[in-house]
């Protein structure tokens, strides 16, 4: 398969892309655009098992939830490669902020989000755990970030970015090989891993405070002392635990107030609420508060979103 949105008319780019998304890369919700000029191409191989696809695409987010997954194949694992720009990815509490010679695993069978922060170039391998097991006699792969600086951990980064170019060269044959050979790779790159399965304390930690906030940023009482008080910390700690993470407790709680909020003005059951009846619902407790940091964020107010997001799914 090969697709881009230049063969499409701007208005018609996006909604496009939502659908392509979803057609080789399992189910997904997605946010709106952050641009009218949004452009996305891919190219796609599939092999009994195994999905391979090349994909370049402007500034988005998105996100799987147990609705998306248990409308799809939930029995994969993702490994996504980026070759240029940058993504956050978050799956399991953890947000990982991903660039060029980054790789990641991640667990269809979990809710996971991510979010375009610059225009994109990445390969991801979708390999189900049926086929896993049959190449490479795992069941299970390590989900987080997977070193490929060296190694096979850099071999299979560099083979997979250099594939989607070359996918019409392969014969049905020479595909199969082709996926056993990039699983192999992917087998050699984690066996190097010491106890790739265990969780530093501080890790563990971290992942405690982002479910805590996950599970209570629609409370309007949740601050930072919350948040350390149910991780029985300190303030203090708790902004060391955080500092060089990719982003600190405040910012995750805005964010997931915002993306609730985003996600209730974009579906049409709440077309009669009020917006700020909403953002109430989802955290905030100020009106003003609500508008300032939704604009700051996607560079335009609730009700032009909420215009803009509705008259989509009219049309």
């Amino acid at each position: 398969m090969e697709w881009a949105t230049a063969q499409l008319p701007p208005g018609d780019r996006y909604e496009a892309w939502r659908h392509a998304l979803n057609d080789t890369h399992l189910p997904w919700s997605l946010g709106r655009p952050q641009s009218k000029q949004f452009s996305a191409a891919l190219r796609s191989l599939e092999v009994a098992g195994l999905s391979i696809v090349d994909c370049a695409c402007d500034p988005c987010h998105g996100y799987r939830d147990m609705r998306d997954i248990r409308s799809g194949d939930d029995g994969c694992f993702g490994v996504l490669m980026v070759r240029k720009g940058r993504e956050r990815v978050e799956q399991g509490g953890d947000v990982v902020e991903l660039s060029a010679g980054s790789t990641f695993i991640w667990d269809a069978s979990r809710p996971i989000s991510f979010e375009v922060l610059e225009p994109l170039e990445k390969c991801t391998l979708l390999v189900s755990r049926d086929m896993l097991k049959r190449e490479t006699g795992l069941s299970e792969l390590p989900v987080g970030v997977l070193d490929s600086s060296r190694g096979f951990g850099a071999l299979l980064h560099e083979r997979a970015s250099g594939l989607g170019p070359v996918f019409a060269e392969f014969d049905e044959p020479d595909q199969a090989r082709l996926g056993s050979a990039m699983l192999m790779d992917l087998s050699h790159a984690i066996e190097g891993r010491s106890s790739p399965f265990a969780v530093p304390p501080r890790v563990r930690l971290v992942q405690r405070i982002n479910r805590i906030i996950d599970t209570n940023f629609a409370d309007p009482g949740l601050d930072l002392r919350r948040v350390a008080d149910c991780a029985g910390i300190s303030i203090r700690y708790l902004h060391q635990v955080l500092e060089g993470a990719a982003e600190t407790a405040g910012t995750r709680i805005v964010r997931r107030r915002l993306e609730a909020l985003r996600h209730a003005l974009s579906d049409p059951a709440w077309a009669s609420v009020s917006i700020t009846q909403i953002g109430f619902a989802s955290g905030f407790s100020s009106a003003t508060h609500i508008s300032r940091v939704f604009r700051e964020r996607y560079d335009e107010t609730p009700s032009e979103f909420r215009k803009k997001a509705l008259s989509t799914l009219i049309r």
